[in-house]
């Protein structure tokens, strides 16, 4: 089974955005402990007429990330999902530094859709768990 303590989720939540922005990436703490310094590294890949297309990598610091509690990462349209995106956490728990990768496959294959609300976000979403 799946440690389901820390996941990623990408949920269709937004439908109205004028900007097709309709797509919200979490970083969920399903676990009762606090998650300090947090800091990704994102980027994503694709291949077009046999060629790999890579995009230039994010990084971006959040600081806490406490008990039980969901992190709003990012907001992407259709397209965003035409490549395969790779997102790295690192942070310290109880003083030791844990890093983390999760990947979501092109057209988000490799997603669990679970039948009920996600834990912490309570909204349906495809959940992606660490590699």
């Amino acid at each position: 089974m799946k440690d389901q303590s820390l996941f990623l989720a990408v949920c269709k939540d937004k439908p109205e955005d004028p900007d097709g922005f309709y797509y919200t990436v979490y970083l969920v703490n399903n676990s009762a402990s606090t998650l300090t310094n947090v800091r990704m590294e994102t980027y994503g890949y694709c291949t077009m007429d046999d060629e790999l297309v890579t995009t230039s990598t994010y990084t971006e610091n959040f600081g806490e990330l406490a008990p039980f509690s969901a992190l709003e990462i990012e907001n992407d349209d259709d397209g965003t999902f035409d490549f395969v995106i790779l997102f790295t956490f690192e942070y310290n728990l109880n003083g030791a530094v844990k890093k983390h990768t999760f990947q979501i496959d092109k057209y988000m294959r490799g997603g669990v859709k679970p039948f009920s609300p996600l834990p912490v976000l309570n909204k349906l979403g495809r959940v992606f768990y660490k590699n």
